[in-house]
């Protein structure tokens, strides 16, 4: 939405987008056909594919792609092709809005995070480099190239740490509150006289310790929305059934079920649970001493997600997109509101629509980077 009370927007990122330099490559976010761009080499470009403003785009007949540059986007088709692109950013004088800013920002993170993460993506060929000057000359397009060479933060270092429901945890525990690991008898044997997590009684062990985290969670924390929200964690070598609690933060069992699977509905009404209030939810092996990290998260209230999707769904750039761009945007809507257990799944879904669509995939590497999981960024790359 193009208005004059988004000048202050404008402003506000001033100096981000003067650091995004004429450098700065064009990426393409979507297109219905199979398209080329050619530079020094032609070559078929996939969405996420960064090319130089110095190359020219073909579309095949029916062919739309969306491409962004510089807070930017633009719909081009056919009729213009073969397009240049260093023509078609040349009036980037117009107002965009503050979703656009916000969108956008988030697009080139993505890509410029790819970039330097060390992980070896797929169709490496169609996802050509545009990525300013080579020779380095501190500026590289975006940034520079700090994490290039260094394996980034795709290193095996890090691998299998720092996650949602690691037992490494590096203290931000991952998915969600970043308060709380290691924290108010959470996995501390002292227990601060709480008795750890779970079972009250204790043993002399105040419940559970860290030796006993062996369950991994797959799915972030922060505002679930009050009805149903479901969950997820890895299995357990030789078990089918866990015991799913949800604890206050005075350690009290609130809810407790017995679950097959891997997977659990919360419903917060069955639950009970209370709005803004926080809590933390884990599962056990039901007999013996294994249980997953804690993921902290408050309930709030259902019609905040429904202005988040309101307030997206009206904007002309989402009318214009096809249905993994929707999904994107969604997610990136929900993720900003911090529903980033709803945003999770968009971008899945995104991923699942167009499993070649490589933008999703960078875009959910940032959302896992963001949360401290590195194991799952770079699996989500490969």
């Amino acid at each position: 939405m193009k208005n004059l009370c988004l000048l202050i927007c404008l402003f506000i990122f001033s100096n981000l987008a003067f650091s995004q330099s004429e450098t700065m490559p064009v990426i393409l976010i979507s297109t219905n056909k199979s398209i080329s761009y050619k530079d020094q080499s032609k070559v078929k470009v996939i969405p996420g594919s960064i090319m130089n403003k110095q190359g020219t785009l073909t579309i095949p007949p029916q062919g739309i792609a969306t491409l962004y540059h510089n807070y930017m986007f633009v719909e081009v088709n056919h009729n213009e092709s073969p397009v240049e692109l260093n023509k078609l950013f040349e009036n980037n004088e117009g107002m965009v809005s503050k979703y656009e800013l916000s969108f956008g920002e988030k697009i080139s993170n993505a890509v410029y995070n790819a970039s330097i993460s060390g992980v070896k993506m797929k169709n490496k060929k169609s996802l050509v480099s545009g990525w300013g000057d080579k020779a380095g000359s501190g500026k590289d397009g975006w940034g520079d190239k700090a994490g290039s060479g260094k394996d980034g933060w795709g290193d095996k270092a890090g691998s299998g740490k720092d996650g949602w429901g690691d037992k490494a945890g590096s203290g931000k525990d991952g998915w969600g509150d970043k308060a709380g690991s290691g924290k108010d008898g959470w996995g501390d044997k002292a227990g601060s006289g709480k008795d750890g997590w779970g079972d009250k009684a204790g043993s002399g062990k105040d419940g559970w310790g860290d030796k006993d985290i062996k369950i991994r969670s797959k799915c972030p924390g922060g505002k679930y929305v009050s009805g149903i929200n479901t969950v997820s964690w890895e299995a357990l070598k030789g078990t089918k059934n866990y015991n799913f609690v949800i604890e206050d933060m005075d350690h009290n069992i609130v809810f407790t079920t017995q679950v097959k699977g891997t997977e659990y509905s919360i419903d917060t009404k069955v639950a009970n649970l209370m709005l803004n209030k926080t809590y933390a939810w884990y599962v056990h092996h039901p007999t013996e001493k294994e249980v997953s990290t804690p993921v902290f998260f408050q309930v709030v209230e259902k019609s905040i997600e429904e202005k988040a999707l309101n307030d997206i769904t009206s904007l002309e750039i989402y009318k214009k997109a096809n249905a993994e761009l929707m999904l994107l945007m969604v997610a990136h809507q929900l993720e900003e509101t911090g529903l980033i257990l709803a945003a999770q799944s968009k971008y899945k879904n995104a991923m699942k629509v167009a499993p070649k669509n490589s933008l999703a995939k960078m875009m959910y590497s940032l959302f896992c980077i963001n949360l401290n999981e590195v194991e799952s960024a770079a699996k989500a790359l490969k």
